[in-house]
């Protein structure tokens, strides 16, 4: 398994941003993608975020939960199931955990200095010392 972790200071992006733009470019690249929400809210604004954040380009999304979800390119749910089989995982959150079937995990790190900053060095900390886990940390975004 892969564990990404985006420093979004020095890509320049805000979380919204980043979280549409690793969800195009993994689905581009034929990936199914899960977006892990901490709750239903988030789950509804990040569906709201996906069809406003570039108005050039479209991210082919829905909410888990609907009739196609298993063939949906790019899912966002609530809870860690991975009813479209995805292989790379969005996590909005530092403790959240990996979807079964899922092959590469990102972390989007926040810009700001605080506890939800310490929360995600402390994942990243416990997940490099977990065999069979490839690291990584990325400062810029694909595409």
């Amino acid at each position: 398994m892969i564990a990404e972790f985006v420093n979004l200071k020095q890509a320049g992006v805000s979380r919204e941003q980043a979280l549409a733009r690793l969800a195009a470019w993994h689905q581009a690249q034929g990936h199914g993608v899960l977006i892990l929400a901490v709750d239903e809210h988030q789950a509804q604004e990040l569906d709201r975020l996906l069809w406003t954040v570039d108005p050039a380009s479209f991210v082919p999304h829905a909410l888990a939960g609907g009739p196609d979800q298993e063939s949906e390119p790019v899912l966002i749910v609530s809870q860690p199931h991975n009813p479209n089989a995805a292989t790379v995982q969005l996590l909005t959150a530092p403790e959240q955990a990996p979807a079964p079937g899922v092959e590469h995990l990102v972390f989007l790190v926040p810009a700001q200095e605080g506890p939800e900053l310490l929360a995600y060095r402390q994942r990243y900390k416990e997940l490099s010392q977990t065999p069979g886990i490839e690291m990584r940390h990325t400062t810029r975004l694909p595409g």
